[in-house]
């Protein structure tokens, strides 16, 4: 299948390329050189993405090497998304599934990349990684959206900013005081006691800005016993003492309670799916995190960028599992959490410019401590079990990036980060579990860019990315999983792709991927004996993830406009190896919970001034089960999605009021993102059938937004 797109594909590139100039010497060598000559075409907004680990520098998006997306604080506004995983949904490459049954913790990750075991998406905020450093997942409510400013979406492994991004990054930067003070408040609401209320304000107070936010959010929830709680309050203080010095200091406070409804099987999902087989599993966190940032202009061209965080997160899950045998007792186990993480990462960027030359050099560190401890009870039939467990973790790394433009249509893109990752484990209960480990690697990155005309460019682009094994897999499963041998993944990405204004009104980007991963973690058997040597977390010899991803921007007047991302994804295993005694999986079989074909489109219509009204349909392929490795069985079934929203806006005296309409599943289609086949501990008799997390139905959702631009004082 990939050889027919790719076959497909490669034509159209060729053409457009004959089309755009590139073999046509009649393309003006002074536009190539002095970009400031009038153009017979109307140039697109430039559009500025971070090409450094720290913010210090942005670079025209069409002169990266990679399909980088940008989504800015009014785009989030217009789709009306709630959540951070719906603001990055639509975008080529991302998966996005939902495996614990809220609104508020969905999964998200990259070019068939499934976050099984362990995720491969990092998540920076104002430059500092937020992933829980036990798993690597990211607790995406714990990220305020309204205090988003900007979020860059970087697919593939990027050298600069480190470990466990074999997928991609996120980085998002938050929002900063306005240049005039203004407040906002927001009133929402909507299908399954939806509700939201939001209020911020910023401004200027002399050579100081402000920006404080609070937020609280509930919802009863689609499924029974589902019901989720978020308060959340975000301050930040700028400081501009003189022209290029610029101090920011944050604090962001977050307290969640999420009912977690879970799976069911699937029989049971289709008659209702609202049902919830448990009496009812919780998470609760608590969030501290503050944050501080530098920029420092320095002579001869350099810059000095540094920030520093502290951060801890405290957790509570109480968990109920279905008996275990027919009439049997539910086991309960009861998880403490606490994560201390401090550290920091320096920068120093120096810009060089000539008639025909720019260069941009960085060079930079890092230095990050994680000390993570849980304790677990858990209760069944069996009688009472304890875990307690603590993890210290020392990431130091270092980075170089050279960027050089040569004669405005050549962009050159090299650089190298050193990692080192020290894990200490130290089991509480059971000392034999206890161990070290320590894992370095150096990553590279190279790219070209070559502009075709000063609005349309393709390029090349290769680097290298690692995972380390997590403390699960190394240590704490004891003798049936843990394996202190692992190695770490490692993978080589070659990407390809174009960006192009098309017409004076359409925008075109497109990519071909190929990741090629070594040693890749899954649980494996030998003969499955149940022996500590048989069962084990084991390195597979390969696998490989491919893919097209292609995204179309149309706005042919002030009235229509419109999005279409398609993304094709090819995740397979490379290597055969035994997932239990009888099923084994063999080269070509495809990773669970990877979709093969992705369509997104959103058409906007705004018939009169202030007024839209938009209409996005999502369609996903069918996708294996988790658990399902070997490709026996039914797959999870494709889906249609469609939502509309209206909203208007509108000025009067003192600001700007807006409202908003949105339905949700428009269809009313009962469908599901993720499922896993496991036993059925209600029925027994040691079957297993599939269990899927069922969608919410039709929904609605609105509010209104009132911001205040005018003060008496």
């Amino acid at each position: 299948m990939f050889t027919k797109v790719f076959s497909a594909i490669i034509p159209t590139i060729c053409a457009f390329l004959m089309c755009a100039g590139l073999t046509n010497p009649a393309y003006a060598a002074k536009d190539r050189v002095n970009q400031d000559v009038p153009l017979s075409v109307q140039q697109l907004p430039e559009v500025l993405v971070t090409d450094t680990r720290l913010p210090s520098v942005q670079e025209n998006i069409l002169a990266v090497p990679a399909k980088v997306t940008v989504i800015s604080s009014e785009d989030i506004q217009r789709s009306g998304a709630t959540t951070v995983q719906e603001a990055v949904a639509q975008t080529t490459g991302i998966m996005l599934f939902n495996q614990v049954g809220n609104s508020f913790e969905q999964t998200i990750d990259f070019r068939g990349f499934n976050g099984n075991p362990v995720p491969a998406t990092s998540v920076f905020v104002d430059g500092v990684r937020v992933n829980d450093p036990e798993f690597g997942f990211v607790n995406f409510d714990l990220i305020p959206l309204e205090t988003i400013e900007r979020i860059e979406i970087i697919p593939g492994a990027s050298a600069i900013y480190g470990k466990n991004a074999l997928g991609g990054v996120i980085n998002i930067l938050s929002k900063r005081g306005a240049k005039q003070r203004q407040i906002t408040s927001e009133a929402a609401g909507g299908s399954f006691g939806r509700q939201r209320y939001t209020v911020n304000a910023s401004g200027p107070i002399g050579k100081f800005d402000y920006f404080g936010s609070f937020s609280r959010e509930r919802e009863n929830g689609f499924r029974d016993r589902s019901e989720s709680k978020l308060s959340r309050g975000f301050g930040k203080v700028g400081y501009r003492p003189a022209d290029g010095t610029d101090l920011t200091l944050s604090y962001t406070y977050i307290k969640s309670e999420l009912e977690q409804a879970g799976s069911l099987p699937r029989d049971i999902a289709g008659d209702d799916p609202e049902e919830n087989f448990t009496s009812g599993d919780l998470m609760d966190r608590e969030n501290n995190f503050v944050r501080m940032t530098l920029q420092q202009d320095l002579s001869g061209g350099f810059t000095f960028t540094g920030n520093g965080f502290y951060r801890r997160l405290q957790e509570e899950s109480f968990l109920v599992s279905q008996p275990f045998t027919v009439g049997g007792n539910n086991s309960t186990s009861t998880n403490l959490g606490d994560t201390e993480s401090w550290g920091g990462t320096f920068q120093v960027t120096h810009e060089f410019k000539t008639e025909t030359i720019r260069n941009v050099l960085s060079v930079g560190g890092e230095v990050v401590r994680n000390d993570f401890k849980n304790r677990l009870l858990s209760i069944s039939d069996f009688g009472p079990f304890a875990i307690r467990r603590k993890t210290d973790e020392e990431i130091t790394a270092i980075f170089v990036q050279n960027t050089i433009h040569l004669f405005s249509n050549v962009v050159l893109v090299g650089g190298f980060r050193y990692d080192r990752n020290e894990l200490d484990f130290r089991d509480r209960e059971d000392s034999a579990n206890n161990g070290r480990e320590v894992f370095s690697r150096v990553t590279p990155r190279a790219g070209l860019t070559y502009f075709l005309t000063p609005q349309s460019s393709v390029y090349f682009s290769y680097s290298q990315g690692f995972r380390v094994p997590t403390n699960g897999e190394l240590f704490a499963l004891g003798a049936f999983g843990s394996n202190p041998d692992l190695q770490a993944v490692r993978s080589n990405n070659f990407e390809f792709g174009l960006k192009a204004q098309i017409t004076t009104w359409a925008n075109l980007a497109m990519a071909v991927y190929q990741s090629n991963v070594r040693d890749e973690i899954f649980f494996t058997c030998i003969a499955c004996d149940f022996s500590p040597e048989d069962g084990q977390n084991r390195n597979l010899n390969k696998s490989r993830r491919r893919g097209f991803e292609l995204t179309l921007k149309v706005k042919p007047n002030e009235f229509v406009d419109g999005v279409v991302n398609y993304t094709y994804t090819e995740a397979q295993f490379r290597s055969a190896f035994n997932i239990t005694s009888t099923r084994a999986v063999e080269v070509g079989d495809s990773f669970p919970l990877v979709p093969k074909n992705r369509v997104n489109v959103t058409g906007t219509v705004h018939p009169i001034k202030g007024l839209s009204v938009s209409l996005n349909g999502l369609y996903v392929s069918t996708q294996f089960l988790q658990s399902d490795e070997s490709n026996e069985r039914d797959r999870l079934q494709g889906y249609l999605v469609l939502n509309g929203r209206v909203a208007y806006e509108h000025a009067v005296p003192g600001g700007i009021l807006k409202g908003f309409f949105k339905v949700n599943n428009l269809l009313d289609n009962n469908y599901q993102t993720s499922g896993i086949f496991a036993a059925n501990r209600i029925t027994g008799g040691g079957a297993t059938q599939q269990f899927v997390v069922p969608a919410p139905g039709i929904g609605f959702f609105g509010g209104l937004n009132y911001r205040f631009e005018s003060f008496p004082f």
